[in-house]
């Protein structure tokens, strides 16, 4: 039985209980990071709880544990499910309330703060369309953090697979290219990289950061006429890097870009051992 990490103690599935009222079920109140596990090792922890938190402050939910008894806590959670090439998701809420609302002012917040641990699973190249179902608002500042709210993600998802594609390109409010359903997007036109810029309502991902320092990619809004000259693409995100095989219908070439694994996780810890 795979355990879990609940409210600072391991227990097993069946005694992990989230509350009925719980704000993260009942409302999507709450923020999660997708950690990657790599040699018993917890890749870029730091920069994971930094925007744990960072999001925690902008939602106005407290975080109930110091980032060291939380390492503790998922590395714990390492030890006792055995698995040293993972995936950890730590999710935090608002935690349970006895009153009915958006906003309960006068309620104190009983945060909840659940991990949990699976087996790593490398995805294969992508096939993107372009998503027609919904789009992303980069008005709101949801749109950069990792909110539980995946309902538009889970929308365009459909949409690809049913497409017979494997994921999707969101649009934002004005029309210009944002991201994939769980990744942030890089394209090659005329021969440079280019990313679309934080303010076309994408997650500032902590992959994306490392590639655009590495690559010199360049930040910009990128119009949906522009991917008749992609040449190559990839989608990127805290667990891996996948190339873009088929731009819908179109296919691409091979991206020249070789990311070195142990620059790209050179922050304490090493290079996951998968393949890029």
């Amino acid at each position: 039985m795979t355990p879990i990490w609940f409210n600072g103690r391991l227990v097993g599935e069946k005694e992990a209980r989230i509350e009925p009222s719980d704000r993260g079920f009942t409302l999507a109140d709450g923020i999660f990071e997708t950690i990657r596990v790599a040699d018993d090792r917890l890749l870029w922890i730091g920069d994971h709880l930094s925007r744990l938190r960072s999001g925690a402050q902008t939602l106005g939910i407290p975080v109930p544990l110091a980032n060291a008894e939380i390492i503790e806590g998922l590395r714990a959670l390492m030890k006792a499910s055995t698995m040293s090439d993972c995936a950890l998701r730590l999710s935090l809420t608002r935690g349970p309330s006895a009153k009915r609302g958006l906003w309960p002012a006068t309620e104190p917040a009983t945060p909840t703060l659940v991990a949990t641990i699976a087996p790593f699973a490398e995805a294969p190249p992508a096939d993107l369309v372009i998503a027609n179902s919904t789009r992303r608002n980069e008005h709101s500042p949801l749109s950069h953090l990792k909110s539980l709210s995946y309902g538009d993600s889970i929308l365009a998802k459909r949409e690809a697979i049913e497409r017979g594609a494997t994921d999707a390109i969101l649009r934002n409010g004005r029309g210009d290219l944002a991201c994939c359903t769980v990744g942030n997007l890089f394209l090659q036109i005329a021969e440079r990289w280019t990313t679309p810029q934080v303010s076309d309502g994408i997650l500032p991902g902590l992959a994306r950061a490392r590639i655009i320092q590495m690559t010199g990619a360049e930040e910009r809004t990128i119009s949906v006429d522009e991917l008749n000259h992609v040449t190559a693409a990839f989608i990127t995100n805290s667990l891996q890097t996948t190339p873009v095989l088929r731009l819908e219908g179109r296919q691409l070439s091979p991206s020249s870009l070789r990311l070195d694994k142990t620059t790209l996780y050179k922050d304490r810890d090493e290079a996951p051992t998968q393949r890029w």
